[in-house]
């Protein structure tokens, strides 16, 4: 596994902020940041799953600290109020990820408007908003090695065949413009400590589907990554030493292609 082939161990006692750590990729994340000894905030809107999770960590006797912090990342608010209480308990962090993401099939010739701004508040505003405030703690609290990991998608690189799909497609284009555009800010502000990469999954068996009201059944499991492959591949770009920074990457299962195409 990633993680026994790349060590944590330099890396306990480090605060990582997770978004969408309720289920899918940011839970899973979060128990094994937790198990390896990092001090890891939540951030969700389903409280009860955040509160779930912490339980099953100390009753695993996991090494770490997990806070569950209600939040809509929607919801600007919301974000700053969670960083503001990072920074009065936990101080400066060391990593955000930021996993949090929606799908909505809403087409661009008859789609709801409010499904569109809901995926650009999601996808791109979020991120947008949270990386903002990682900086500034990193920068308030003299973090040495900070590092904003943003979780993009594949259709980040391609187009997807779903006619009803373009706004997310978009909101994930938009993302790694943002990405390269927050690592230039950082690089010209004499921050290059500061790392900023994106990982770019394929399809991923989570709930992100079932909350877009799209079948798994339509799904083959034979091309698609679990969770916890996946916040494998979050470790391993984590881990990386100080002076490596891996800028992007696109995970994908076996058999994949980048760009999908009509069966």
């Amino acid at each position: 596994m990633i993680t026994r082939l790349y060590s944590m161990d330099h890396l306990r006692g480090h605060v990582a902020v997770v978004t969408g750590c309720s289920a899918g990729i940011g839970a899973a994340l979060a128990m094994k940041l937790v198990k390896a000894g990092l001090i890891v905030v939540g951030l969700a809107r389903r409280i009860i799953r955040l509160q779930e999770l912490k339980t099953a960590m100390e009753e695993n006797n996991m090494v770490g600290k997990f806070y569950p912090l209600e939040c809509d990342l929607t919801n600007e608010n919301d974000i700053l109020k969670a960083f503001k209480w990072i920074d009065d308990n936990l101080g400066g962090i060391h990593f955000l990820i930021n996993n949090a993401g929606i799908v909505r099939i809403s087409s661009i010739m008859g789609g709801s408007t409010d499904n569109w701004q809901e995926v650009i508040n999601c996808n791109v505003m979020a991120p947008a908003i949270c990386s903002k405030e990682a900086y500034k703690l990193m920068k308030k609290h003299d973090v040495i090695h900070g590092h904003i990991i943003q979780i993009n998608s594949i259709t980040g690189h391609s187009y997807s065949v779903n006619p009803g799909n373009k706004m997310y497609n978009a909101s994930k284009q938009a993302l790694r413009v943002l990405t390269e555009g927050l690592r230039h800010e950082i690089a010209a502000a004499g921050d290059g400590h500061i790392k900023v990469s994106s990982i770019s999954p394929g399809f991923v068996d989570t709930e992100i589907f079932d909350a877009a009201k799209i079948h798994k059944s339509k799904l083959n499991p034979s091309v698609t990554l679990s969770a916890e492959e996946m916040a494998d591949m979050i470790i391993f770009v984590m881990a990386t030493q100080p002076n490596i920074l891996i800028a992007e990457m696109i995970v994908l299962s076996r058999g994949r292609t980048i760009q999908t195409y009509p069966s």
